[in-house]
């Protein structure tokens, strides 16, 4: 089986590998063995501050703790895809496993990384299978990522082999679920990751053109600063981010956009409607052409829906009076006719009269309430 592995095995850009990225932007770099003569030196990440970078959501990624690769050889496996579905053509999967390789020359952990050809025999979880990988690369670890889909997205999971061990090395793996494949979705994740688990420090940059002073930026529901100039943009780590603007109590549905290193994402359109709403749209959706601005939102006046509530309280209060009247005029008959046919009133007859009584009283009283409130409604309705 391992013959067979080996003869799919293709070990390449193993020298460009062994060299170490210049000086990093961010600080002081690593000790590096110096490059070979027909070499070209790796490009610099982004030159940008990370001081105020938003950080990927802490809560989907535990803390990574990846001392052991300190000064050892990391191997960069093809991207694998563990179901069918989605984007699966090679020149897609090796760009992806490109991702990772170029993060990992730029890391101050590894000693050296070398990106592997396809290795078909090999499940994304079989550390005894990628342990034989690594020995034949001689690596002392080798990171795997693959994808799976999962409803109506796509799980994204990356993980590290120690070879010398065989097995999957404590804290390594993590994952997410994406809603789509698409690759620049997925290289995006994969920098993110990679940026973390290496110790790169990697920035790109989110632009929002919001032309409103009072909307209020969030990344991944994180309360944005800003700046206030058209666009606005906002460092963040590589990845896939979450946007979304508020206005008060308002805010809009969330918009997915990929942020890769050291660049820049798609311009992220916040406009207001006439009736409060907060549509987001990204430059590729609208061709390019920057939306119309926001317009004011344009709400009633209170004075309406009081004046209608009011007048309607007016009506019931009316109604209910002259009810109460009706009631006490029946009741005050009643105990009329019993007093002509008996000569006296009886004790229900006198009860009934003192009904009849209360139920006047409360009869005005609501006719004199029912008739300032339809009044006073009619007044707000239709004055102002």
């Amino acid at each position: 089986m391992f013959r067979a592995m080996a003869a799919v095995l293709v070990v390449s850009f193993a020298a460009a590998a062994q060299q170490k990225p210049p000086p990093s932007p961010w600080g002081k770099p690593a000790a590096a063995p110096t490059p070979a003569p027909a070499e070209k030196a790796v490009p610099p990440a982004a030159q940008s501050s990370t001081a105020d970078v938003l950080p990927l959501p802490g809560p989907s990624l535990p803390p990574l703790d990846l001392t052991l690769l300190k000064d050892t050889s990391l191997c960069i496996s093809p991207f694998l895809k563990e179901t069918q579905g989605g984007a699966a053509d090679k020149a897609y999967l090796e760009s992806v496993q490109k991702t990772f390789f170029e993060v990992a020359k730029q890391s101050p952990l590894l000693k050296d990384a070398v990106l592997l050809g396809q290795s078909a025999l090999c499940d994304p979880h079989d550390a005894a299978c990628f342990a034989e990988v690594g020995k034949l690369a001689h690596c002392q670890n080798v990171l795997v990522g693959s994808s799976a889909a999962k409803g109506n997205g796509f799980v994204l999971s990356v993980r590290i082999f120690e070879v010398g061990k065989g097995r999957m090395m404590p804290g390594s793996e993590v994952e997410q679920v994406l809603e789509t494949d698409r690759q620049s979705d997925v290289q995006a994740w994969a920098e993110g990751q990679a940026c973390r688990a290496l110790q790169v420090k990697c920035a790109g940059r989110i632009q929002v053109d919001a032309d409103r002073k009072e909307m209020t930026i969030y990344v991944d529901n994180r309360l944005a600063p800003r700046t206030f100039k058209t666009p606005e943009v906002i460092a963040v780590e590589p990845g896939v981010h979450g946007m979304r603007v508020a206005v008060g109590q308002r805010t809009s549905l969330e918009k997915k956009v990929p942020v890769r290193r050291g660049g820049f994402s798609e311009t992220i359109y916040a406009r207001q409607t006439e009736k409060g709403g907060l549509p987001l749209s990204l430059a590729s959706e609208v061709q390019g052409q920057r939306p119309p601005a926001s317009v004011d939102v344009r709400e009633g006046k209170w004075t309406k829906p009081v004046g209608y509530t009011l007048a309607g309280a007016g009506i019931i209060a009316l109604g209910v009076g002259i009810f109460q009247g009706q009631h006490s005029r029946s009741l005050i008959n009643q105990a009329e006719a019993n007093y002509r046919a008996n000569g006296a009133y009886l004790p229900a007859d006198v009860s009934n009269l003192n009904s009849a009584s209360s139920a006047a009283k409360i009869g005005n009283i609501l006719l004199v309430s029912g008739a300032v409130l339809l009044a006073s409604g009619s007044v707000l309705t239709f004055a102002f």
